[in-house]
């Protein structure tokens, strides 16, 4: 029986989704040393058919770039520009990360994944390296929003957000590291909020 034109692009977006799922699962945990064979085996598909997906691993981490750039940056960009006071933005983007933690281990791979981008020598073209710095300067922001309100400790805004981002990078380990975890809202903010 032959298949449909959509029974075959189905396929093809499964076979996608799972490459993409098994790069960004591996790189989160290992760093961006991880070979395609590694990926093409935790994905159970052959070198070859990964190949015909993505001519190399650099497309493959381009792609989960820009799509993690697209989920971490429109969240908190949306967060930043709502019409609320900067303790409130940093407890929705502390709910919504907490929510991450307890909940959505895909967005703790990606969380990871940009770690771990972050701390390689991948080249990222510059287009997308100004995007993965959106996350952090929209925090950074905030930040300075409420040091000026008063709600938010002192000291230098993108520091502070540097800080906050490593707290959660390291809860993002404790869960990967099959702890379980429910963290705490409040606790999490407390680092930038001064009640």
């Amino acid at each position: 029986m032959q298949r449909t034109k959509e029974e075959i692009e189905d396929k093809k977006e499964t076979a996608r989704q799972k490459i993409k799922a098994a790069a960004l699962s591996l790189f989160a945990r290992k760093g961006l040393l991880v070979t395609i064979d590694e990926i093409a085996k935790t994905a159970a598909l052959s070198e070859e058919l990964l190949y015909s997906y993505y001519p190399s691993k650099e497309a493959l981490i381009a792609e989960l770039i820009q799509q993690a750039v697209l989920i971490s940056g429109t969240s908190i960009k949306e967060i930043a520009g709502r019409d609320s006071s900067a303790a409130v933005k940093i407890k929705q983007i502390t709910a919504m990360m907490c929510e991450m933690l307890s909940n959505s281990y895909i967005g703790i791979d990606y969380f990871m994944f940009m770690i771990q981008v972050s701390m390689s020598n991948y080249q990222i073209p510059d287009a997308e390296r100004l995007d993965i710095q959106l996350p952090i300067k929209s925090l950074t922001r905030i930040i300075s929003e409420g040091q000026a309100e008063g709600s938010v400790v002192n000291g230098d805004p993108a520091q502070l957000a540097i800080v906050y981002c490593a707290a959660i990078q390291g809860l993002c380990c404790y869960v990967i590291s099959g702890m379980p975890l429910s963290p705490v809202p409040e606790a999490l903010s407390r680092i930038l909020l001064k009640d």
